[in-house]
This record gives C-alpha cells, sequence and structure tokens, in this order.
C-alpha cells in the first residue's frame, strides 16, 4: 500500500509530544528534541509534495493546518514555561490563528475555497525555524552554534540562488524572502545578547505572523460582516477557552503547561472540523460551547473566585475542566461528522 500525505500528516500530530518531552531534558535532549522537529518539519514539505503530486483530499486540507498549528502550540508554549521568550508574543500569535481559523469558517460556501497565501506558507517556515531557533539560542548561549547554522542556511540559499540564475529560471519569492530573513537573523545574531536576541527572534515570528494575518482578515470580513454581530459574538466565543487558558499561564499551577498545550491542541482541530462542516453544509455543533460549555467554565471560575479559593487553584480548576470539556466536544464533532472523515481518503 502506497503511503499517502495524510498519513504523514497524521504521523506528524502522532509523534510531536516525542520532543515535547525532551524539550525539558539536559542538553542531549534539547539536541535530540531539535533533531526531531526538524524532521517533522520536513514532512510537512514532504506531504505538500505528494499532495500537489497525487491531489489534496478534503481531509487532507483540514490535517495539515491543524498539524502545523499543533507543531506551534508544541514549540511555543515550552519556551514561555521555560522563560525563554515572554508570554504576550506568544499569545499575539495564537490569537491570530485561532481569530482567522474562527473568521475562516464563517466564508460563503463560495470562497470555501480560499487559497492559502504565499505568505502565510513564508509564516509556517518562519513559526518552525524560529522557534528553533530560540530553542538553540537559550541551550547554547555562546550563539556558536546558532550563528553557525544561519550561516549554512544563508550560504545553502545562496547556492540555490546561482543554481536558478545559472539555469536560466527566475529566483522565486521565497527563495528571495529567505535570503532576506537569514540574513537578518544572522546580524541579529552577530550582535544581541540571547535574550534580546530571543525576543527580536519572537518579534519576527509575530510580525509575519500578523501580517499573513491581515491578509486573510481583509479576505474574510466582507463575509464574516454581512453575516451579522451575532456572528461576531461566535468568534469571540470561540476564542475564549483556548485564549483565556493562554493568558492564565503565568498563574497556573505547575506542569499545567501540557494542559494548555493539549487544549491548544484540541482547540485547533475542532475549529478545523467545524470549519469542514460548515463548508459541506453539516450541522454546526459550536453552539455547545455558547451555551453550554464557556457559561458553564465562567460559573465555576466566578463561584471559586467569589469563595476566595487560593488562585492558583482556580487557574488549574478551569485548565481541568477546559480540557474535559474541550475533549468532550471534540470526541462529539468527530462522532457527529463521522461520514466526513469515512470519505477522507486516509487510507
Amino acid at each position: 500500500m502506497r503511503v499517502n500525505a495524510n498519513q504523514i500528516t497524521a504521523l506528524r500530530i502522532i509523534l510531536l509530544p516525542l520532543p515535547l518531552f525532551l524539550i525539558y531534558g539536559n542538553t542531549l535532549c534539547r539536541i535530540i528534541a531539535l533533531v526531531i522537529f526538524t524532521i517533522l518539519g520536513l514532512t510537512d514539505y514532504l506531504d505538500g509534495v505528494m499532495a500537489r503530486r497525487y491531489g489534496v483530499t478534503p481531509l487532507g486540507r483540514l490535517l495539515d493546518p491543524i498539524a502545523d498549528k499543533i507543531f506551534l502550540a508544541v514549540t511555543a508554549v515550552p519556551l514561555v514555561d521555560l522563560g525563554m521568550l515572554p508570554i504576550w508574543i506568544v499569545w499575539l500569535i495564537f490569537f491570530r490563528e485561532f481569530l482567522i481559523t474562527e473568521m475562516r469558517r464563517f466564508m460563503t460556501p463560495d470562497k470555501k475555497g480560499l487559497r492559502v497565501t504565499e505568505l502565510a506558507k513564508l509564516k509556517t517556515t518562519i513559526q518552525m525555524i524560529g522557534m528553533g531557533l530560540i530553542l538553540l539560542n537559550s541551550t547554547f548561549p555562546d550563539k556558536l552554534i546558532t550563528i553557525s547554522f544561519l550561516s549554512g542556511l544563508f550560504l545553502a540559499t545562496i547556492f540555490l540562488a546561482v543554481a536558478m540564475w545559472a539555469k536560466g529560471q527566475e529566483i522565486t519569492q521565497r527563495v528571495k524572502s529567505a535570503l532576506l530573513f537569514e540574513s537578518i537573523g544572522l546580524l541579529a545574531a552577530s550582535v544581541l545578547g540571547v535574550d534580546s536576541l530571543n525576543i527580536f527572534y519572537g518579534l519576527m515570528i509575530l510580525g509575519v505572523t500578523i501580517l499573513s494575518g491581515g491578509q486573510y482578515f481583509l479576505a474574510c470580513l466582507p463575509s464574516v460582516s454581512k453575516k451579522g454581530f451575532g456572528v461576531w459574538m461566535d468568534i469571540i466565543y470561540s476564542l475564549l477557552i483556548p485564549l483565556v487558558v493562554l493568558g492564565l499561564l503565568p498563574w497556573a499551577p505547575k506542569n499545567a503547561h501540557f494542559l494548555a498545550i493539549l487544549i491548544l491542541a484540541i482547540e485547533f482541530a475542532v475549529q478545523g472540523i467545524d470549519m469542514w462542516a460548515v463548508q459541506e453544509n453539516r450541522f454546526d455543533l459550536s453552539n455547545l460551547k455558547k451555551k453550554i460549555f464557556i457559561p458553564t467554565l465562567l460559573i465555576i471560575f466566578i463561584l471559586m473566585f467569589v469563595a476566595r479559593v487560593n488562585f492558583s487553584l482556580i487557574v488549574g480548576t478551569f485548565f481541568v475542566a477546559s480540557a474535559l470539556f474541550s475533549l468532550s466536544y471534540l470526541i462529539l464533532d468527530i462522532w457527529k461528522h463521522s461520514e466526513l472523515f469515512r470519505k477522507g481518503d486516509f487510507f
């Protein structure tokens, strides 16, 4: 049986917990985590090539962006937990990811084929490489490894550009962008200290993420606005659980970041499934969040706060309840839309 793009994407999702736990180990564990992250990042390119060669399936359109966003959660949240990256940068990155995905869910049926922009593809690459550089930079604070890696990457890109020029091919925008970002990253690594460099790389990731989100926001805005104020409220409701959990992370109990990653991953998954269901004119389960799950979470939070329960315990309870609600919703979502998965060409 031939391995297809969907199976590779699913394997990437399944293997992501392995490097997640290695990040918290010693230097050798982090090196292994970086190697695994690199291999998993390359599978993103591989399944894209296979999808273009053999055809893109509806399941593939669902799985690939979910895998990319889970990859982001698995890399970004530990960097915050380990003090390598400020929470506000990561929060804004995830705000963009959740907002744009949710807005795309409300696109009109004739716009369901909204194409992934070139900047969005670059954004995913910048996120993957940037998070890896921050981990590399923090693991080897003398920056020798970081500068060596970026120098090698820069030279390889130059050779690629020269080879394209020698063959009479036009140097693609992607190659030009790679040269630009690699040179900026290399220059920054040469002049900034470790902590400042981490923030600089984080801001680069955030900037590209926001810019790419702006393109989708403007494309989706007319369709979303036509549906009225209620849709905007639905969007806000859908963002509450993941963004509140992420915002509360600095006050969460020890090891709660693993729950946060689980919640983010599940919320990305259900967003993708809901968008797929709406675009296929299937029943939308998201009202469960608006009418049951989120009000229940807020009531639990408020009652514990009024009762003057220790804030850390309130946050921990909120994390556990959010994880249970998100997991329950995911199970219901998959069950309700099982027909979509059955015809998704996984095998």
